[in-house]
């Protein structure tokens, strides 16, 4: 009986990262505020006081509600396109820490510091391209920034060609939410992305 309440309880648990579900209320009305009604939800993540980022087909949704974001009775909700972000960097201390989505609007914001004692940088709860996270959650979300990572691999491109994704990169997509699921191995995951980097050589630009 001590085993199945357990289990329960577990169930039951909290998630911080994976499909809608983990979102706030608040946060699901404003990404149905922001999100067009074609675009699909891909993955998600929640920060400390439902600071939530929402992957989106071609762009990232970054919701922070509340007193704590500057807007007691709204949300400040930022939208990066993946083709614009520069970087993608999970910042930690002893219990807190926070993820920062670099971009070109946002180079050099980051440098501001106003430190709480513990050293976090309290700005992090209104700055846009931030997202503040609990230490001890971070196995939960390394496979969304996982997929993240991915996502905005997809969107890089040299300059000069066409925005048009081919089968090969839908190919990618899949084989790294695969591995994000963890559906396929680490050893599976780098044999495939080799086999399409090299179908990748020797595909025609259409």
């Amino acid at each position: 009986m001590l085993t199945s309440l357990t289990h329960l309880r577990r169930s039951h648990a909290p998630r911080w990262a994976g499909s809608e579900e983990v979102l706030s209320r608040r946060v699901r009305r404003e990404v149905g505020r922001h999100a067009g009604g074609e675009e699909r939800i891909l993955f998600c993540l929640r920060g400390c006081l439902d600071h939530s980022l929402v992957a989106l087909d071609d762009r990232i949704l970054l919701v922070k509600p509340g007193f704590h974001a500057g807007t007691t009775f709204g949300s400040l909700v930022t939208t990066l396109h993946y083709a614009d972000v520069t970087g993608v960097q999970v910042h930690t201390f002893l219990l807190s820490g926070w993820i920062e989505i670099s971009s070109p609007s946002f180079q050099g914001r980051e440098r501001k510091r106003n430190r709480w004692p513990h050293g976090q940088d309290r700005d992090v709860y209104k700055l846009p391209n931030c997202i503040p996270i609990a230490r001890r959650r971070l196995r939960d979300y390394e496979p969304v920034l996982r997929r993240l990572h991915g996502r905005i691999a997809l969107f890089k491109r040299p300059a000069g060609k066409p925005a048009q994704r081919s089968a090969l990169l839908v190919d990618v997509e899949r084989v790294a939410e695969l591995a994000a699921e963890g559906r396929i191995s680490e050893e599976e995951h780098s044999r495939l992305r080799a086999l399409l980097a090299r179908a990748g050589a020797e595909e025609p630009i259409t």
